[in-house]
């Protein structure tokens, strides 16, 4: 019996040991990724004196656009007016030896202003007066340094225009002079006189 009080003493007070002993907390688990940081990646505003640096540089971009525009125009009205001008140079020396005839305007016999008008409407398809004087008031005034191949020329005296021809380059012209003698290439005899493009 007392071997038996033994061994229940015994486990009553390990049993009193197990409940009073403190309940041991579990190792915290350490998660190996931890969680990355966001940087916020915000810009400053332009300040004034930027705003103002990029209309100036936008302002001179479109001016130099503007400018190469029209530079490109008038390189292309320039060109056209060089061919046109041939045109009408080139149709008038194929007339050549045609004789003068008074208010001829045909190739059976031309006058000066005959000449002019067949040869404009028959290279660039142009009609044109029938007298010099009205013809030298057609297309735009241009200066005698600037004269160039297919440029009407017409000769003025106190009462107007008095003789009209095309510009032939190197100061000469292509005209119907007078009776007995017939279309020729001569050099500008005179100062007198003004240029028209047509």
């Amino acid at each position: 019996m007392r071997h038996v009080a033994t061994i229940l003493a015994a486990s009553l007070a390990a049993s009193i040991m197990t409940v009073s002993a403190p309940a041991q907390a579990a190792p915290a688990t350490v998660s190996s990724s931890g969680a990355q940081s966001s940087v916020s990646t915000t810009t400053a505003a332009p300040s004034a004196a930027q705003l103002r640096y990029q209309r100036i540089v936008k302002r001179k971009a479109a001016i130099k656009r503007k400018k190469y525009v029209i530079a490109r125009k008038k390189a292309i009205k320039r060109k056209r007016a060089i061919i046109r001008g041939k045109k009408i140079m080139n149709a008038a020396a194929k007339y050549k030896g045609t004789p003068y005839r008074y208010g001829g305007a045909s190739p059976s016999g031309f006058d000066c202003s005959g000449l002019v008008k067949y040869v404009v409407k028959k290279s660039v398809k142009k009609n044109m007066p029938r007298v010099a004087g009205a013809q030298m008031k057609k297309g735009k005034k241009v200066s005698k340094g600037n004269k160039r191949k297919g440029d009407l020329i017409g000769f003025y005296n106190g009462s107007g225009v008095y003789h009209i021809a095309i510009y032939a380059g190197n100061n000469k012209i292509w005209h119907s002079p007078r009776p007995g003698k017939s279309v020729e290439k001569v050099k500008i005899w005179t100062g007198s006189y003004k240029v028209r493009r047509v």
